[in-house]
Order: C-alpha cells, then structure tokens, then sequence
C-alpha cells in the first residue's frame, strides 16, 4: 500500500534528509502529475522549483527525469508551432546548464492560448530570483480573407 503523501506545509516541516526520503518513495508509488495535483501546483516547473530552492533537486531527481524548460518547450514545439528557444541549435548541442533559460516566442495565438503560455511562464520566473531581462511585443494579428466573409 503506498505511502499516503503529506500536504506540502506538512512536509515543509520536515528536514532535509527526511524531506528527500519521503520523495523518494512517493516517486515509486505515484506520478508527478499526483504530487502537483497533492500540492495544488499547476505545472511541473513549480514542483522542480521548488526541490531546487529546498537544495534537494540533486538529491532526489534521477538524471533521465531532470527538468530542463528546454526540453519541455522543444517537447511543446510540435503542438504550437512556433515556440522555440533562442538559436536553431538543439539542446544537446547547446548543453545549457540547469540554471539558464532562454525563450522566444514568435507565433500567433488566440487571446486564451497565450495568456496560458504567459502564466507558465509566470510560474516559472516566480522560482528566480536572478535579474532576467524581456523584451515583449504583442499586437492584433490580422484577420485571414475566410474569417472576414
């Protein structure tokens, strides 16, 4: 029977080494995708964030589940169309370490789709804490010749 997973102030509380024990056992009985909804996080990046700012990202993330937003964003690429990160190098070319990120976005989108894009990455900046620079531009695409008539 698995091990019945705390509430996130619960496990807070607890210290370092237990912290990393719990996790590592509650990764054998449930997904990520339990842990988020357990801890009313919206996207995995909070979950990640969140092991690094305890200093447990190390010790509990196995090599091959390591978060990299450019692997989630290059595994996105293909459904939106148009994200990408900086250059037209892949990631293993570009070996960015874990704590780089670099994002462009240069596509066209419908009002709710991009407001979701924006929150993710909202979610994500909340967890740094270093200066991050952005350049953002947004403007009304113009409507197709089929959506006129």
């Amino acid at each position: 029977m698995p091990e019945k997973m705390l509430p996130l102030d619960d496990f807070l509380q607890l210290n370092t080494d237990d912290q990393v024990e719990k996790l590592k056992r509650w990764k054998m009985d449930y997904t990520l995708k339990d842990i988020r909804e357990a801890w009313n996080f919206k996207h995995s990046a909070q979950y990640y964030m969140l092991l690094k700012k305890l200093r447990i990202y190390e010790r509990v993330v196995n090599k091959s589940d390591k978060f990299y937003p450019v692997q989630e964003q290059l595994a996105a690429r293909s459904h939106a169309g148009g994200d990408r990160w900086a250059g037209q190098s892949t990631f293993s070319e570009r070996k960015l370490p874990s704590d780089s990120f670099d994002y462009h976005l240069n596509t066209t989108l419908s009002g709710p789709e991009l407001a979701d894009k924006l929150e993710r990455i909202a979610h994500f900046l909340k967890g740094e804490h270093k200066n991050v620079s952005i350049k953002l531009s947004i403007e009304a695409a113009e409507v197709e010749a089929e959506e006129q008539e």
